[in-house]
């Protein structure tokens, strides 16, 4: 068996300044979605999470029901045929080398709770209504800040209504892209936020809560964590759905190279205060700063 490849950390900056944009970059297939050294924990926490909060991390309406049967179509054979080391058909399911485990349908509620055991990459589903594109499905262990419940049904404008700038600045953009995406294309985006927990599963406001008081510039490298979530997009062919996938990667600030330090400090400097305020920048964002400015 070969060695899974260590896990990335996708840079999210591509320059010295915040700017509020889109950023959609191709993907090739081949690196779409692809096992490393992060899943087997990340793996064995969803499942953690799907035992013990299974009502707060996964949902499935039923006009989304033929969409996920064709993403789970859909991820089998992406799995199977690109890594066939680690995956292999079993019947109507898969086998995973990654962690032993044999999935197979019949065990499951849906196809969305088979794959929340698949794959470390939290996924949602995005179905056309006369309202607009709606959240109507997903499997969502590690949330930074939000949960899926409180989400689902509702319209892109819904979902990101607390984002700030959104309705100004990309609320038309993005419902173009929905409705422009060709079927079979993938996409993709980063995201990112500065933590005091490396706790995957955040699902509350501690964002906006004042900073431990423990935590200084000294030990600002061990005690504050960029999050950074790697963010697919793809049109399924059958059911004209969109399948958005979040896979979440995060290191301590004090793993970041002097060039990655420096240009995080730039990008925070020129964060506006609204955007701050909600991403929760104001507790954290000076300390971040000061650590990454001095180090």
């Amino acid at each position: 068996m070969p060695t899974l490849p260590s896990e990335p950390f996708p840079w999210p900056f591509d320059g010295d300044v915040w700017r509020m944009a889109m950023g959609l970059r191709a993907q090739e297939m081949e690196g779409w979605l692809a096992p490393d050294a992060g899943w087997p924990e990340q793996l064995a926490e969803r499942a953690r999470l799907i035992r013990d909060r299974k009502w707060d991390v996964m949902a499935l309406m039923p006009e989304a029901r033929a969409a996920s049967v064709e993403v789970m179509g859909l991820l089998f054979a992406h799995l199977t045929v690109r890594f066939p080391d680690w995956f292999c058909r079993v019947g109507q399911g898969v086998e995973s080398r990654v962690d032993g485990a044999r999935l197979d349908p019949a065990d499951f509620e849906h196809p969305l709770h088979l794959l929340a055991h698949l794959l470390p990459d939290d996924l949602c589903l995005m179905t056309p209504s006369p309202g607009g594109w709606r959240l109507t499905g997903g499997v969502v262990c590690f949330p930074s800040h939000w949960m899926l419940p409180h989400k689902l049904g509702k319209p892109l404008p819904g979902i990101h209504r607390p984002v700030a700038r959104y309705d100004a600045m990309l609320a038309t953009p993005v419902d173009r892209f929905f409705d422009t995406l060709s079927p079979g294309r993938v996409v993709w985006r980063a995201n990112w936020t500065l933590s005091d927990d490396p706790t995957l599963f955040q699902p509350g406001t501690k964002a906006h809560a004042p900073p431990d008081a423990d935590i200084h510039e000294g030990n600002a490298g061990e005690r504050l964590w960029l999050r950074v979530e790697r963010q697919t997009l793809t049109k399924l062919p059958e059911s004209g759905a969109v399948l958005f996938t979040i896979r979440t990667h995060q290191r301590p600030l004090s793993a970041l190279t002097g060039a990655q330090r420096h240009q995080f400090a730039s990008v925070l400097r020129s964060v506006p205060d609204d955007v701050a305020a909600y991403k929760g920048l104001r507790r954290t964002g000076p300390l971040a700063m000061g650590y990454c400015e001095t180090v």
